[in-house]
This record gives structure tokens, C-alpha cells and sequence, in this order.
């Protein structure tokens, strides 16, 4: 009874409820049309990115902070490393040096937005909002840099149709295959090394203890702006896979491609349980978020609803996200 009263009280659970309803749903409203093996693919696709990206959001957010430079920094990093690959000759068959390049700019900016935060301890919504500002900047102006569709490198182009199954339906007269993209199984990846990181290590400890009060996790021993510093490296080298696995998936670089993503994901993370004061937050309750608005904008299509109206959802994310962390912080502090 007590385990079933904590679960309760949990946000995550009535997340998961939420998502499991709204599949339900969407599925009858349909016409049976959702829960379907290429519908299904097509989900797990359009969340491969989104979800690698809730789960930057989350621990930072857990720490305390906002990223809104995740966006520019995978741009950034994507936009630039495919031109190298591009110019060099290189990724024609394996797609890793892309990767390596990508992530490695991704680390130095990382870096940069992790030394301003640690060292001046400034506001974390500020200081990224500043550099995303600034990367994007660098890219389409200093570096100018350029959409890259049909020239892209064979091997970006191999890894995105890469496949693990197909699913083959009838529509009408003609035969439509689904595939289930192999970069799923990166995504699957990360979620274990996030719940890993976040519940048996000192360095996801400390994330909860910096987010909850920094002044106390200073005087329990953490080394305060040592740990922020790897924090927002760490982001910003998963920032720069992330965007170059995007790269991947769509057979495009597009150096603005991302802008305003943050708009979407960190309204996610909120909505999965993170508080927007700190120290709170679960890989579970981010990826069921992460799946509710991402059926929810795959399924407008199959519905007849007009896309423009995701806007609206996205707002009514936000301020119920944002209600639900403020009781919750209210409740804590009695």
C-alpha cells in the first residue's frame, strides 16, 4: 500500500496514464489507424532526435538550469561537420568521422557555455540564451554556412535507411513499407545511460543535490562548479551526435533546421516531471512526455487537423508543466 501511495504521487504515473489513453484514443478517433506496426515506426522515428535531445533538457534542468543553446549547438556542430565531410571526401561508406567530428565541436561549445555558467554562476537561461544567439551567428554568418541536400556524403544517407524490420500494408491498389529505422537503437542507448547516470553514479547525485540547493550540496562536499563544468560539455558532445544522427534521418543538413526546438522539448521534460526549480526529474516521466507530443503531431495528419494548431498544444504543455512544478515545489516547502 505505501509503494502504490508513493507511485500515486508520482507525476510520472499520470503521465504514462495520459499517454497510454491518449494512444487509445487517437487510435478509435482513427479509425484504428495508430496503433499499427508503420505508425508505430514512423513514432519511434520522429522520437529518435527529439528524445536524445529531452534527455540534455532533463539533466540540466535537474541541476537546477535551462539550456535553450541545444539547438544551435547541434546545428552548429552538424552544419559545419558535414561540410568538412563533405569538402574532404570523407563518410562516403562509414559515417563516423562525421559522428566524431560533430561531437567534438559540440564538446567545445559545451565547454564554453560550461565555463561562463561555472565560473560566473550567472543565470543559466541567460547565459545560453546569449550563446545560442551567438552559435547561430557563427554559422549562418561568420561561417556561412549552407543547405546540403542532394550532395550529402553516401554514408550519412546509409545509416538513416538503415533498417531493423519492415512492415509491408496494402492501401488502396498498392503496397506501402514501413521501416523501423536502426537509429532507434541509439536512442535506447542513451536512455540506459541516462538512467544509469542519474540513479547509480556520484555525478547524477550530485545533479539532484546542486539542483535541490547548491549551498548545501557545496556543504556536503560537491564540488559545485567542477560538476556543472562536465555537465554542460557532456550535453553539448550528445548535442553534436544528436544533430548529426539527424542529419541521418532526413538526408539533410539545414543549418536553421532546429531553430525553436527548445520551445518543444524543454515543455516536454517539464511536463515529465522535471521541476523548474531543480532537483527533480526521471528518464521515464521525460520519454512519456517526449511520446505524448509526438503522437499528438504525427497524428494530426492522420486526423485532418491543421498543424498550426501544435502551437497551441505546445502552450497548453507549457503553463500546465509549469503549474504542476510550482504546486509540487509548494508542497515540498510545506
Amino acid at each position: 500500500m505505501s509503494k502504490a501511495k508513493r507511485l500515486t504521487r508520482r507525476t510520472e504515473f499520470y503521465i504514462f496514464i495520459v499517454l497510454v489513453a491518449l494512444c487509445i484514443v487517437i487510435h478509435i478517433v482513427s479509425g484504428g489507424n495508430l496503433l499499427v506496426p508503420d505508425k508505430i515506426f514512423t513514432i519511434l522515428r520522429a522520437m529518435t532526435v527529439d528524445g536524445i535531445f529531452a534527455l540534455c533538457s532533463l539533466v540540466v534542468m535537474i541541476s537546477g538550469g535551462f539550456d535553450l543553446s541545444f539547438p544551435a549547438i547541434a546545428a552548429f556542430s552538424y552544419s559545419l561537420s558535414t561540410t568538412i565531410c563533405l569538402n574532404a571526401g570523407l563518410c562516403q561508406d562509414n559515417p563516423v568521422i562525421g559522428f566524431i567530428i560533430s561531437m567534438a565541436i559540440g564538446t567545445v561549445l559545451g565547454m564554453f557555455n560550461g565555463w561562463i555558467i561555472s565560473n560566473f554562476k550567472l543565470n543559466t537561461m541567460l547565459v545560453t540564451l546569449g550563446t545560442q544567439t551567438m552559435f547561430i551567428g557563427l554559422s549562418m554568418g561568420i561561417f556561412g554556412m549552407k543547405e546540403i541536400t542532394s550532395k550529402l556524403p553516401a554514408g550519412f544517407k546509409a545509416l538513416g535507411t538503415a533498417k531493423i524490420t519492415s512492415y509491408t500494408t496494402t492501401i488502396g491498389s498498392r503496397e506501402v513499407t514501413s521501416d523501423l529505422s536502426v537509429c532507434i537503437i541509439f536512442l535506447i542507448i542513451f536512455i540506459i545511460l541516462a538512467s544509469f547516470l542519474l540513479r547509480k553514479t556520484m555525478f547524477g547525485r550530485a545533479l539532484y543535490a546542486i539542483g535541490g540547493s547548491e549551498v548545501s550540496a557545496e556543504r556536503a562536499g560537491y564540488n559545485v562548479k567542477r560538476t556543472k563544468f562536465i555537465l554542460y560539455t557532456v550535453v553539448g558532445t550528445v548535442c553534436g551526435f544528436a544533430g548529426m544522427l539527424r542529419v541521418c534521418l532526413t538526408s539533410q543538413s539545414v543549418p536553421k533546421a532546429l531553430v525553436g526546438k527548445e520551445m518543444t522539448i524543454i515543455p516536454a521534460v517539464i511536463l515529465g516531471g522535471a521541476s523548474i526549480f531543480g532537483g527533480e526529474g526521471t528518464v521515464f516521466g521525460t520519454m512519456c512526455a517526449i511520446g505524448i507530443i509526438t503522437i499528438v503531431s504525427n497524428s494530426m495528419i492522420v486526423l485532418g487537423i491543421p498543424t498550426a494548431w501544435q502551437n497551441l498544444f505546445n502552450g497548453i504543455i507549457i503553463l500546465v508543466g509549469i503549474t504542476v512544478s510550482a504546486v509540487q515545489a509548494k508542497r515540498r516547502n510545506g
